[in-house]
């Protein structure tokens, strides 16, 4: 972990006794005795969806004897699961949202871990979901090598002084060939790539289809050509701050795994049928769980 970079005068006070963290959008504090049966916590698995993470636990606790699955009181911004070593939490959409369940989800790992930056280090995080594909066809699962933002830079932010602080933008690559590997021969459509990570869905997506147009058919496409000679394999709109954040703090385990629902290099609209979208979903949590059982039994 990177000792310098973690927010210890907090941290650990609360460590201590003399704080309480109040997780507030997650709905507990660390004075809540639920948190005593998390503290095995191995993996944090978000998605935008709550209705989806509710799946994915339930079908993680059936993998493992019909655990039992914590739930936790307050969902009006997130639905927070726990059960056998995984915690499984939607994020919203976009990066303000799923920024604030990350930096309460480090709290919490500091917390549930006790402070020990080893076991800390080990927590290994992921985020399924969808994304626009760039030269791929819908239904392909794009394994993140670096998240960036639409400029192909790295995520920033005000650094509370008088310039921006940049951001680390790639994912463990020793992370990324575990996950192909252990989907070896699944039949599932693969690809390892970069991933564009935008603030807007329509505007800085180059959209056509939103309610407000700025750019036309000839600028959007030299963006997307430019996305796609440079390696960019799929947009969607977390990536670069769930990269940005775990690097920061050290974490060595982490990954993002999303099917593309459209290859944007041919339209801007979804087109799959409902049930052609139910397929393509599944299969980003399906190449998920088989390299989840590689590290958690």
């Amino acid at each position: 972990m990177h000792d310098e970079h973690i927010n210890h005068e907090f941290l650990d006070a609360v460590l201590a006794g003399e704080e309480v963290d109040a997780y507030y959008h997650l709905g507990v504090t660390s004075s809540d005795p639920v948190l005593e049966g998390m503290r095995n916590v191995r993996a944090i698995i978000m998605g935008g969806s709550g209705a989806r993470m509710d799946e994915f636990a339930h079908r993680w606790s059936a993998e493992h004897g019909d655990s039992d699955v914590i739930a936790f009181p307050k969902e009006e911004r997130f639905t927070t699961r726990y059960t056998s070593g995984v915690l499984f939490v939607s994020h919203g959409m976009g990066m303000p949202s799923a920024s604030i369940a990350v930096q309460e989800l480090m709290r919490l790992v500091y917390f549930l871990k006790r402070g020990d930056q080893t076991a800390i280090a080990d927590v290994f995080w992921a985020r399924v979901g969808t994304s626009g594909g760039v030269g791929l066809p819908a239904g392909t699962i794009v394994v993140t090598t670096e998240a960036l933002m639409a400029d192909l830079k790295p995520y920033r932010l005000l650094d509370g002084g008088d310039g921006l602080h940049w951001f680390e933008s790639t994912f463990p690559r020793d992370t990324v060939d575990g996950i192909v590997a252990a989907n070896e021969g699944s039949g599932i459509p693969i690809a390892a790539g970069r991933t564009v990570a935008t603030d807007e869905f329509f505007i800085e997506q180059f959209r056509l289809d939103g309610a407000i147009r700025l750019a036309h058919s000839a600028r959007k496409m030299e963006w997307l050509r430019w996305l796609d000679e440079n390696g960019v394999r799929n947009i969607e709109m977390e990536g670069a701050m769930l990269a940005a954040y775990l690097n920061y703090w050290g974490f060595r385990r982490f990954a993002m795994v999303c099917t593309t629902l459209v290859n944007r290099l041919e339209g801007d609209q979804v087109h799959a049928t409902p049930a052609e979208i139910h397929e393509y979903t599944e299969r980003s949590g399906d190449v998920l769980f088989r390299y989840l059982r590689t590290i958690i039994p």
